[in-house]
């Protein structure tokens, strides 16, 4: 390893002269020979580098490794199995310690320790990270839109339609060596970031036959003692989280072209009655839960590796491995949405008083799965020359039953809802890439990085389907009644496909500087395409003898939706017509970076650089009847300015809607440089500055929107969205007192140009929330992070950070809002149906306070016994920013705790039992009227405590 860049040094010649046999070492920095039992000495090359010597004594039999790192420091000889593969706390640590930029990490051995199963649940112990709805990261209080996950040095795709990252609770922690979140740029990293890229890498192949199994156990006690509801999806798909045939669109609807929609119709458009009457027979016909005992949590996975000599200097290795969580769960959810009444003007804000829109109890019933699949293999012809393949395969679903009770006050009904829904999300990586050296120019070796990725990710939702029952006006002496329409009987599919293929390649030139001392210059070029595709298909019911308003509840849609009603033409059902119901997207990225590294003094490196990417995003949004006529969806109206949109719309050159076009262009010069400086022994202080941005997510630029289930908010895109621009600034000081205890001391600033939020949008005669993303003016975020991991005792180590953060977003101009709230923008202005209750407020999502703290306990000196104490806590946070003179919903600052036991009995069994949520933590967000100062519930729920047992035996 190099002692100033913490790197491994490829090519170092290793040589024992008193047997005269000799290696060079690869690009891990490892290499192997064959040595006779006794004491040798063992020398290490390397030009640039201080010659070493040591001395390491070999067994019989056994197989022994020698650490060495190369400069100014020298580890102590050490004798371990295996080799060194960055999955180790004090491996990630000295990573960190050498890298250019500033970065936090978590290893394999951290995450093994933990309760946690997903990437997302790992990430939240991360200083400066915080874990919303379960899933998606916020890094230095930015929300997921400005972060990045790379899978094994490649951009993966999102299964998700409205989000551009993907969801984190896809990727198992069984399958994880390491994350690293990186938080500060620099060149040869994509510019699309500021909170941080989250890089994450899947597991390596092992040095000798390495084989583990886990099984595990466990149980919410939410859902213990009670009767379970779910659905049957049919087939043995969903027990892996995938669509069964059951689930998915008939076939006589789906064979059909996509721009034929499936309405009754006679020769001349449409489907004939006899096929329509077809067409409703072959649906699933179960529309109501059905309840069994309170299931127990089940998790499963074994991975199985190896690696082999095959010519003298030659080695394969190979890592398989599968990792598979079922859990179930049950929450009672309570709901409300307000809305601001004033009898003068809802702009006087202080003096609005909140009136309530709906109010909904839910119950709901969750089973979750989770199967991860992985395969690395690795081939090395010779030392310097590798090949590589990685693959990552993982399913993620959710079945969902939710029972609704509440009541509508705009229209004066109370309602009972229930709705069936299951999601599948899939990612499916594969990277092909090569690791070799080039010794024509120099006597130290160049070095060439390449890679070939295709990724897919793909969410499906097949026949999600809703119950709705009203009570009002007369009924209230009779009962619930059936809605009678839309989206009582309503079935709902939609399915997303996102494809990213990827090329790169990274060309690195060591060199001395002036000094001597050791530098190197880094460049390359990297391509992405990528294509999404989204789209949404409504089937609804129709009674043609009678009303539904004289079917009462409970009565189920198994009698309502019976099969005889079709055939005897009593009950049709229709492909109901909501607009826009589809979307195709895409992305092409091209870049090219060039950094260089150089001490400037031995213990003050600086690495600078800049990155040049040019991208064009361009999303087309139609109804999927009109997908054959590509004259009407393939060109918008392309403008420069508001005025010049208005001017066009007004002249009926535009239309005012753009035609769903969606459209950026960007090229974009980004510097970066980061100072090192190790200004003390074991101490680093790093500054740093760079330029990013983050585009908007192609569903962004689609001005789609829907609801996800009865009374839900609807959220929609805006063709109009433009990139923002993102100056970064960052300090941080390091104090490394030994390989695993650290103290650490950071802070940042940050200035974001056009940054994109959520803005609300009138509301009036709907009791449903619209939301819209475009760009505010302005947003600044700093912040504080502080670091601390210290073995105080024997038996007691204590890991702690906490984040202090403020944000403000300029969400529109003064003057502009000053138009809006006296009625003199123009109807067809962008800004006429914009309604923010405030100028300006901190960046939705962000919390000002983040705290983590990790105790572990060792009950004996052999670290058998270990018990460990997790504790995360955030302050209050925006969930959902206010409009039309509603304030914002403020999610209540919340601690959830987790205990975890582990048990070592030996070097091949393991046992643990884990706790988490210890105190049943409520979740809260609540809306607070301007007026009287009274809070009300916008959101509560509390998940319940998941007690688990594992046993992991390895061979």
């Amino acid at each position: 390893m190099d002692s100033e860049s913490g790197d491994p040094v490829f090519g170092t010649v290793i040589i024992v002269r008193s047997i005269k046999a000799a290696t060079r070492s690869d690009f891990d920095g490892k290499y192997e020979l064959n040595l006779p039992p006794g004491e040798h000495s063992v020398e290490f090359q390397m030009i640039g580098f201080a010659t070493q010597f040591k001395k390491i004594t070999i067994s019989p039999g056994a197989r022994a490794s020698m650490n060495v790192v190369m400069g100014a420091q020298v580890l102590d000889t050490v004798e371990v199995k295996g080799r060194g593969l960055e999955n180790s706390e004090s491996a990630l640590l000295a990573l960190q310690r050498k890298s250019g930029v500033v970065s936090d990490a978590i290893s394999e051995e951290a995450i093994k320790k933990s309760p946690d199963s997903s990437a997302g649940d790992v990430l939240r112990r991360v200083t400066g990270i915080t874990l919303v709805g379960g899933r998606f990261i916020f890094v230095r209080g930015l929300g997921e839109r400005y972060s990045n996950t790379i899978l094994n040095d490649s951009v993966i795709p999102s299964p998700e339609p409205d989000k551009r990252i993907v969801p984190l609770d896809l990727f198992p922690a069984g399958v994880i060596k390491n994350i690293r979140v990186i938080k500060t740029a620099s060149a040869e990293d994509s510019a699309e970031f500021s909170g941080g890229i989250v890089k994450i890498e899947t597991k390596e192949y092992p040095d000798t036959l390495s084989l583990s199994v886990s099984l595990g156990v466990g149980k919410n006690t939410q859902v213990a003692g009670h009767k379970f509801k779910t659905f049957d999806t049919g087939e043995m798909n969903n027990n892996f989280g995938l669509v069964s045939k059951k689930q998915e669109l008939p076939d006589m609807i789906s064979g059909l072209p996509k721009a034929i929609p499936f309405v009754e119709g006679d020769r001349f458009g449409g489907i004939p009655t006899s096929l329509m009457k077809v067409g409703a027979l072959s649906f699933n016909q179960e529309w109501s839960p059905k309840e069994e005992d309170s299931p127990f949590n089940k998790s499963f996975s074994i991975s199985a590796g190896n690696s082999f000599k095959t010519e003298k200097w030659g080695r394969f290795g190979i890592l398989a491995g599968t990792t598979y969580n079922r859990s179930y769960n049950y929450r009672e959810e309570a709901n409300a949405r307000f809305q601001a009444s004033n009898p003068i003007s809802i702009y006087l804000k202080d003096s609005n008083m909140l009136r309530p829109l709906n109010q909904n109890n839910l119950k709901i019933y969750g089973e979750e799965v989770l199967w991860g699949n992985n395969l690395n293999l690795a081939y090395e012809p010779k030392i310097g020359q590798q090949f590589f393949i990685k693959t990552l395969y993982s399913v993620q679903s959710d079945k969902i039953v939710r029972e609704g009770d509440g009541a509508n006050y705009i229209d004066n009904f109370n309602f009972k809802s229930t709705n069936l829904n299951f999601i599948s999300r899939t990612i499916f990586n594969n990277t092909l890439g090569g690791e070799h050296e080039v010794r024509a120019f120099s006597a130290r070796p160049h070095k060439v990085e390449w890679n070939v990725n295709y990724a897919l990710a793909e969410r499906d939702e097949p026949d999600a389907r809703n119950q709705a029952w009203s009570q009002g006006g007369t009924d209230l002496a009779n009962g619930y009644r059936r809605l009678g329409n839309n989206p009582d009987g309503t079935r709902y599919f939609s399915s997303t496909a996102d494809t990213v293929r990827s090329q790169s390649l990274k060309y690195e030139i060591p060199f001395n500087q002036w000094d001597g001392l050791q530098s190197k210059l880094k460049f390359g070029i990297s391509n992405l395409d990528r294509f999404k595709h989204f789209e949404f298909r409504e089937i609804a019911q129709r009674n043609f003898t009678g009303s539904d308003r004289d079917v009462t509840y409970p009565i189920p849609g198994e009698v309502v939706y019976n099969p005889l009603a079709y055939a005897n033409g009593n009950r049709k059902i229709y492909e109901r017509a909501s607009g826009n119901n589809a979307y195709d997207a895409s992305q092409a990225l091209r870049a090219a970076f060039a950094q260089l590294e150089v001490p400037i003094l031995a213990k003050l490196k600086s690495i600078v650089g800049v990155r040049y990417e040019d991208s064009y995003q361009k999303t087309k949004t139609y109804d999927l009847k009109n997908s054959w006529n590509g004259f009407n969806t393939s060109y918008g109206c392309k403008t420069n300015s508001e005025e010049e949109r208005l001017l066009l719309v007004r002249a009926n050159i535009c239309d005012a809607t753009n035609v769903g076009i969606g459209e950026l262009r960007t090229k974009d010069k980004l510097p970066s440089a980061n100072v090192v400086w190790e200004f003390a022994k074991d101490m680093n202080l790093r500054l740093g500055y760079s330029q990013t941005l983050t585009r908007p997510d192609l569903r962004e630029l689609s001005p789609f929107g829907f609801a996800a289930y009865f009374q839900a908010d609807r959220i929609f895109g805006n063709a109009s969205l433009q990139r923002t621009y993102i100056h970064n600034y960052d300090l941080r000081w390091e104090y490394y007192i030994t390989n695993t205890d650290y103290i650490g001391v950071g802070a940042f600033f940050k200035n974001l140009s056009n940054p994109i939020e959520l803005i609300g949008l009138p509301v009036a005669g709907s009791a449903s929330l619209v939301y819209k993303y475009a760009n505010a003016q302005q947003a600044t975020i700093r912040g504080i992070e502080l670091d601390y991991r210290k073995e105080l005792l024997w038996w007691l180590r204590v890991e702690a950070n906490v984040f202090f953060i403020k944000s403000r977003v300029d969400v529109i101009d003064s003057k502009i809002y000053g138009l809006i709230t006296t009625g003199q923008v123009d109807p067809l202005s962008t800004y006429a149906a914009y309604s923010p209750t405030t100028l300006n407020r901190p960046l939705q999502g962000q919390s000002d306070f983040v705290a983590n703290l990790k105790v572990d306990v060792f009950v004996s000196k052999s670290k058998k016994h270990n018990i460990g104490f997790y504790y995360n806590y955030f302050s209050d946070r925006i969930a959902l920013v206010g409009s039309d003179g509603v304030p914002n919903a403020i999610q209540k600052g919340t601690g959830t705790s987790d205990v975890v036991y582990t048990y070592r009995h030996n070097d091949r069994l393991d046992f643990r039992s884990s706790v988490r949520n210890v105190m049943n933590t409520q979740f809260k967000i609540t809306q607070t009227d301007p007026l009287t100062g009274q809070e009300y519930v916008f959101q509560k729920y509390r998940t319940g405590l998941d007690v688990s047992f594992s046993a992991t035996y390895k061979l």
